[in-house]
């Protein structure tokens, strides 16, 4: 009797096991740069754990509430950005796409893209027409990142100058400085300009939009200004909380420059922002060890911790458009 040879289940693709490989080695690559590129970084990376028990309670609270400040004002930005008559977006609305937006963003390493992704299902799902969207988001982010760009061109260039104490080399001040006011000019320009270019008509189709917010300005435009003042404040604390007094410019331009480590489409952006904000501080003045302790303590309140109540903000969410859904049938039932 001839017996049935059993199926042979198929190989798992290579494809499969590509993205995981490329975040890993991605990651790898980059805390590599970080040990092998600054001098002692190895020493440092060990010397700033070794601190982590020593960190002051105090100032550790204070740095919550800061994050917790910073968080508030993102929702109230956003609030003011999408509430319309046509979608039901109000602060409780604003709070769980925000929270939930961030855990995606952070859970799902897609340099941002997983929380693009759940805010605008949100707002579909409240009732926005996808074209509103479209202009809305392009606007917010805008608004969002004017504050970024701005920053960087005044703190750079100030410290480059001498018009800020702090100093630094001109590459890590007057360069990052003068590439931000590009940055600016060319928005402004795609704003004015419309050229056909796909990014470029969306920069400017978002700068148009972030315009026509600001000449009916409302109290919850300050939200933005709240976002970034009230985080970078977080990073603040965390340094006093191991002893270290910085110049607040120094600050201010060591976590920008290590911010654009976000564009990394790691789980979190690990490594990115850790290592570009401790490189860019270190690089500025900032002791070593000392960095390492503040920068990881830093990332644990502004980046991981947030990602908890955000994780049942989506939770939240799904209940409230399915709440949604159920009104807007109710209604058609009754047209």
């Amino acid at each position: 009797m001839q017996i049935a040879a059993a199926p042979i289940a198929p190989a798992r693709s290579l494809s499969a096991y590509r993205r995981p490989l490329l975040i890993a080695l991605g990651a790898a690559a980059v805390v590599g740069l970080v040990l092998t590129a600054l001098p002692g970084a190895y020493d440092a990376v060990r010397g700033g754990l070794s601190r982590l028990p020593d960190a002051a309670l105090g100032w550790i609270a204070l740095a919550l509430a800061f994050e917790a400040l910073s968080f508030f004002g993102h929702i109230v930005l956003f609030r003011t950005v999408f509430s319309t008559r046509s979608a039901r977006v109000g602060m409780g609305a604003s709070y769980e796409i925000t929270m939930a937006g961030h855990a995606a963003t952070r859970l799902v390493g897609a340099a941002g893209a997983g929380g693009i992704a759940l805010t605008v299902w949100a707002l579909r799902r409240a009732g926005m027409a996808t074209q509103t969207i479209a202009a809305r988001m392009a606007g917010f982010m805008v608004l969002l990142y004017a504050f970024y760009a701005v920053s960087v061109a005044v703190v750079g260039i100030g410290l480059a100058t001498g018009l800020f104490p702090g100093g630094g080399s001109e590459a890590l001040t007057l360069v990052p400085g003068l590439v931000a006011v590009g940055v600016v000019v060319a928005v402004l320009t795609a704003a004015l300009v419309a050229p056909k270019l796909p990014l470029a008509k969306t920069v400017g189709e978002g700068a148009r939009e972030a315009l026509s917010v600001l000449r009916h300005p409302r109290p919850g435009l300050l939200g933005g200004v709240m976002w970034w003042a009230f985080d970078i404040a977080v990073l603040w604390a965390c340094f006093h909380a191991f002893g270290v007094t910085l110049p607040i410019a120094i600050i201010v331009l060591g976590y920008f420059l290590g911010l654009v480590g976000n564009a990394l489409p790691f789980l979190g952006s690990v490594g990115g922002v850790d290592g570009g904000m401790i490189a860019a501080l270190v690089a500025l003045g900032a002791p070593p060890a000392l960095t390492v302790a503040a920068v990881i303590v830093y990332r644990l309140i502004s980046c991981w911790l947030p990602a908890l109540p955000g994780a049942a903000a989506v939770v939240q969410l799904r209940r409230r458009a399915s709440g949604w859904d159920a009104l807007s049938g109710s209604v058609r039932a009754s047209s």
